[in-house]
């Protein structure tokens, strides 16, 4: 296996929210990736102001049928999504904490020592109440 490694995160997310119009988002940014023992991938990168989130670092860790998202730092957050399952946690935005609950209807992830993509797709909900359905694209690619 690699150590970590720099590499180029591509995102593109898309959020359709109950009674708006959808919102796409892109964003191409520094980050490192790293693979442990279990195959599980590490895909790490630092906020910026364009995303609204500076001082956040956001890290997804890639296995074959799960991605768990963790921000730490400004914003504290952790989210699982595992196809077909719902997971419930807190979004600290430093002055209070939100219960999020996200439901995935699709994970799907092919990543190698190169880099590779993955996808997401799921249902939020914020207070248990849904909020909408929110699409993620991510492509990985070695820094030259």
């Amino acid at each position: 296996m690699f150590c970590t490694k720099d590499v180029i995160i591509s995102v593109v997310g898309c959020q359709k929210y109950e009674g708006q119009t959808s919102e796409q988002v892109k964003l191409v940014t520094d980050g490192t990736m790293s693979c442990n023992d279990e195959g599980i991938y590490s895909i790490s990168y630092a906020e910026s102001e364009i995303t609204g989130l500076e001082g956040t670092v956001t890290t997804f860790d890639v296995a074959p049928h799960c991605i768990t998202m963790t921000r730490s730092g400004a914003l504290n957050s952790q989210m699982v999504f595992e196809e077909g399952h719902t997971h419930e946690s807190l979004y600290d935005m430093g002055f209070g904490a939100l219960l999020i609950g996200v439901r995935a209807r699709k994970v799907e992830s092919e990543l190698n020592e190169q880099g590779g993509t993955f996808h997401m797709e799921y249902i939020i909900k914020i207070e248990n109440d849904v909020s909408g359905v929110n699409e993620y694209d991510v492509t990985i690619r070695e820094a030259q």
